[in-house]
């Protein structure tokens, strides 16, 4: 492994391997000597390590899905001039570098892929779960406010899952909103509607399509958030953040009352 330049942050993959135990002695002490001294560098680490969160589990079915040997082929295809420092895609680089773009919120509907496969009671709510588990309020920090693109944010997601979407029909007790989007793989569409509230953090509203036509409120705990789901003849809703589950619910009948049946 190439020695890493002290002036400069680690890159995830060297911290994961720090984590794993696989650095030499010599580059075991600069990030040792790092930890204590850089606090951005601490915090990532931290944010790495993510308590108990599963990574591996979460990532390996992306990993698998990954046109890895495409890609190694295309690098092999090309000329020695245009590749003079070939080498196999690794697992570990590819998950630093996942684990990256989730964080930074580039690409966080990446856990999306393996949809088709999930089970379909509740495996939605498992992949909306595995990546807020990553948000932060830093993560909303610096989306837009603006009325305007909210409500055009909301008309976009409204209509590609058939369900109109106003500012007034999203709006939560005690939560701001900050985005909406829509996430589509395979046909499958999700829209995502995040909030950030004052006290509890990072909060999300999320609708897919569904024909289960329950009204009722049911709650359960996933990746160390709360979740009050439901749903109605042709969509299916869940609420997920740290708010307390009395809360959620009062959010839930809200969102209820506001969105079309």
């Amino acid at each position: 492994m190439t020695h890493h330049n002290a002036l400069s942050p680690p890159t995830d993959e060297l911290l994961v391997a720090y984590l794993d135990d696989e650095l030499d002695r010599e580059q075991r002490q600069l990030i040792d000597q790092m930890l204590r001294t850089d606090p951005p560098v601490a915090a990532r680490l931290d944010q790495l390590k993510c308590g108990d969160l599963p990574f591996r589990t979460a990532f390996d079915s992306v990993l698998d899905d990954a046109p890895t040997d495409r890609l190694q082929a295309m690098l092999d295809s090309l000329p020695p001039h245009a590749a003079p420092h070939r080498a196999t895609m690794s697992r570990r680089g590819f998950l630093a570098t996942a684990a990256s773009f989730v964080v930074a919120g580039i690409a966080a509907d990446r856990l999306f892929m393996n949809w088709q496969s999930a089970e379909t009671d509740g495996g939605w709510r498992a992949s909306v779960a595995e990546y807020m588990a990553l948000y932060t309020p830093q993560t909303l920090a610096n989306l837009t406010a603006d009325a305007n693109s909210h409500r055009v944010q909301l008309s976009s997601v409204g209509q590609q899952l058939g369900l109109p979407l106003t500012p007034d029909a999203i709006a939560l007790p005690g939560a701001e909103f900050r985005r909406a989007q829509i996430l589509d793989y395979e046909g499958v569409l999700i829209g995502q509607l995040t909030y950030l509230d004052a006290r509890h953090g990072p909060l999300a509203l999320c609708i897919t399509t569904a024909k289960t036509g329950s009204g009722q409120l049911a709650s359960e705990e996933r990746m160390g958030l709360n979740v009050v789901y439901w749903s109605s003849p042709t969509h299916a809703f869940m609420l997920i953040g740290k708010n307390p589950f009395e809360d959620l619910q009062i959010m839930a009948r809200t969102a209820q009352k506001g969105l079309p049946a």
